[in-house]
């Protein structure tokens, strides 16, 4: 969408359009839904917090100035909201009825653990990364963009999209090799 169809369709939202609203909704859903699922890691979670995300965006649309693409604007604040989310959940009891889903299709609570661990220490690492080579890592990878529409997203050219990307990966190897000495992971 060029930029002067987008700022018409902001502009109509901003003036009460509803249908305008809902359609820059549907055109960035699977970039919210995607970012959110990567960080949040809990399907039953992820919902909400897009629907917390379609609620922020609306909230937050006057103040929209235009100085970044509305993509990588709404990018923005569902990577906020889902690191929110997860910060609250982190702290919060699991209800007994919900220890259930802790087990994988092979009834093997042991196994879904690990990989539950194995995620949150990747989302800590990639904390650690780059901003711009978090964003292209998450983009690529969590809301399984393609080189070209990261580069218009994040609005940098295509062979800086693949820079940010390689040394993004090249970082979490490196960091991967270390153990991490965080509460709950590493040895104590």
């Amino acid at each position: 969408m060029g930029n002067d169809a987008e700022s018409t369709l902001i502009k109509k939202a901003l003036d009460g359009d509803e249908r305008a609203f809902r359609t820059i909704l549907e055109r960035h859903y699977t970039l919210i839904y995607s970012v959110v699922r990567g960080i949040v890691c809990n399907p039953g979670d992820t919902e909400d917090v897009v629907q917390d995300v379609f609620i922020k965006i609306f909230r937050a649309l006057p103040r929209f100035r235009g100085d970044a693409r509305l993509s990588t604007w709404i990018y923005r604040i569902a990577r906020n909201e889902a690191l929110n989310a997860r910060e609250k959940r982190r702290h919060m009891p699991v209800p007994i009825e919900d220890c259930e889903e802790i087990a994988d299709d092979a009834g093997n609570p042991e196994s879904s653990h690990r990989r539950r661990d194995a995620a949150e220490r990747l989302a800590r690492l990639m904390e650690r990364l780059d901003e711009r080579e978090r964003q292209a890592l998450e983009l690529r990878y969590m809301a399984d963009k393609s080189y070209d529409e990261i580069a218009e997203i994040m609005d940098v050219p295509l062979g800086t999209v693949k820079t940010h990307l390689y040394r993004a990966k090249l970082a979490l190897k490196q960091m991967m090799k270390k153990p991490l000495l965080e509460k709950g992971f590493g040895e104590p």
